[in-house]
């Protein structure tokens, strides 16, 4: 009875995804044996806007979209950042997200490109690594923290939206997630959670 339940969930989410419009079915992968669903990198982005929107003294002024990374410009607290990112893990969880952040590329101060490649170049030796962490600490606002390896982004989840903070207030879902060219690939072991929370990612945003 568990293996005829099993399929016919898989079954029918196969043929909700099928059925979506055209708009949409371009967004969203499922692999079924690898119990992972991708979604497009256009998708990822709009979610990320509304979410992040919501972070005071933080503003996503542009987001490209690279094979192995995205190229983000922020204005944090007056600065204006240029980072290379891709997420690693992601948990929802009594109505909050925490997001970890790989940031395998360039992390810059616009302004001042060289004294960037210093502080990066400083951090990823560990020299200096406890007096650069306290400036990052003093620079970014409350949510966020990055050690030169890992930004880690945490808040609460918006009210309304694709990614309602309702959704998540008595259930929990924790995600590893793989950058590739086609889109953002999302793997958990709670696989009906995963696919809520894919049919959630597709609604209205």
């Amino acid at each position: 009875m568990a293996g005829q339940s099993w399929t016919g969930m898989l079954d029918g989410v196969l043929a909700w995804a099928r059925a979506l419009p055209e708009g949409l079915s371009n967004q969203v992968a499922v692999d079924v044996a690898g119990r992972r669903v991708r979604l497009s990198h256009a998708r990822v982005e709009a979610l990320s806007r509304g979410v992040l929107g919501r972070v005071k003294g933080f503003t996503l002024r542009s987001w490209d979209s690279a094979a192995a990374v995205y190229d983000l410009r922020l204005d944090v607290r007056g600065w204006k950042l240029r980072v290379e990112t891709t997420p690693q893990r992601v948990e929802l969880a009594q109505g909050r997200y925490t997001l970890w952040l790989a940031t395998p590329g360039r992390v810059e101060l616009e302004e001042s490109p060289g004294a960037s490649s210093l502080l990066m170049g400083a951090l990823r030796t560990g020299a200096g690594r406890a007096a650069l962490q306290a400036l990052a600490r003093k620079l970014l606002p409350p949510g966020l923290a990055w050690d030169g390896q890992v930004l880690r982004v945490e808040g609460r989840l918006p009210k309304e939206g694709a990614l309602a903070a309702r959704l998540f207030e008595s259930s929990s879902l924790r995600m590893t997630a793989v950058h590739a060219p086609e889109g953002l690939w999302l793997s958990a072991e709670e696989w009906p959670g995963l696919l809520d929370l894919l049919q959630a990612a597709l609604g209205p945003g």
